[in-house]
């Protein structure tokens, strides 16, 4: 039995709406106000013992800013791989992120973050080249990361075959891509390809792209953050 934990009282909240499993909430014993009052009862509610610690536990067990709460929870290790449904989310033409070797963990935070409010159904990183889903990260995704599964692949392109093979169209996002945006509504299910902040897609998973869609810029800046373009591509993939 492994532990994970999260901090930050807005993703602290969503976990608990969601929790299933055994878990400790720790409130920090300065931390006060209606929002507290709310975490704590959320924790009661699900039979989740609170315990009141003092700022040296916050500072020995929390790496990110952890707002004086923090959930620590017991879990099962799972295949990761076998935790996206391809065929289930396939059959109702869902849409997955993929993110190839993006190493800011901000970015992906905000992508997972980005991917669960437009009706994304996962989020896929590489293990490689690619920072944990870390605490950092799941504060970055205002607790997204408690409603979407959020996968860690060894092999990208092995994924992506795979996507295809259960009907999937993969769409990949570059500057130099070819196909109108606007055009891309009918392409699903789909598995939508970030690529790197600073090189975007390595050129293996631009050769499994069925499509390579270019965002039309009018400014002077010649690209948009990561998290920026793949919430632009699923607006128009998940607007309808």
């Amino acid at each position: 039995m492994d532990t994970q934990i999260v901090v930050g009282r807005k993703v602290v909240l969503e976990y608990l709406a969601t929790l299933q499993g055994d878990a400790t909430l720790y409130v920090s014993e300065s931390a006060h106000g209606k929002i507290i009052d709310v975490i704590i009862a959320a924790a009661h509610s699900k039979h989740i013992p609170v315990q009141k610690v003092n700022k040296s536990w916050f500072d020995s067990h929390c790496a990110a800013h952890h707002q004086g709460v923090a959930l620590v929870m017991n879990y099962r290790p799972k295949n990761e791989e076998k935790q996206c449904e391809l065929k289930k989310i396939a059959s109702s033409h869902g849409v997955i992120v993929a993110c190839d070797e993006i190493t800011d963990p901000h970015n992906i935070g905000s992508i997972i973050r980005t991917t669960e409010a437009l009706g994304g159904s996962a989020v896929v990183v590489t293990k490689a080249h690619a920072p944990e889903i870390t605490p950092t990260i799941i504060k970055a995704s205002a607790g997204a990361t408690a409603h979407i599964p959020v996968l860690q692949v060894p092999n990208l392109a092995r994924f992506l075959d795979d996507a295809k093979k259960a009907g999937f169209w993969v769409i990949g996002t570059s500057d130099r891509g070819t196909q109108p945006i606007t055009t891309i509504a009918t392409y699903k299910p789909a598995v939508v390809v970030i690529g790197s902040e600073g090189s975007g897609m390595r050129h293996l998973t631009q050769s499994l792209c069925d499509v390579i869609v270019r965002i039309p810029l009018k400014g002077k800046v010649s690209s948009l953050n990561a998290s920026v373009a793949c919430g632009i591509v699923l607006w128009e993939l998940l607007k309808e």
